[in-house]
């Protein structure tokens, strides 16, 4: 099933009709890097995989209700994760 969606990844629109790589090119095969246990490869490909995660994984922990997670938590994290898709982008920009 991996091996299909590999194959099957959504193009990315900006990429096609712009011609040029939005902050978001590399998740999905990041993702599947990760998925395949290449953790190196995929901080390589998309390197705002892990802030993400850790930001999705401690929202959704508090909206199930668990309050010890503090909403300034939250915000540190989508800060983490904005800053390194902007700086990853504008390294990839540059090269």
């Amino acid at each position: 099933m991996l091996e299909w969606l590999e194959a099957h990844q959504l193009p990315c629109l900006v990429r096609h009709y712009v011609g040029v790589e939005c902050p978001g090119c590399g998740f999905q095969t990041a993702f599947f890097l990760l998925l395949r246990g290449d953790w190196k490869a995929a901080f390589g490909a998309y390197p705002a995989l892990y802030p993400l995660i850790l930001f999705v994984v401690l929202g959704v922990l508090r909206i199930c209700g668990v309050k010890k997670i503090d909403p300034v938590w939250l915000k540190i994290t989508g800060f983490a994760c904005l800053a390194t898709i902007l700086i990853s982008y504008l390294l990839k920009l540059t090269n």
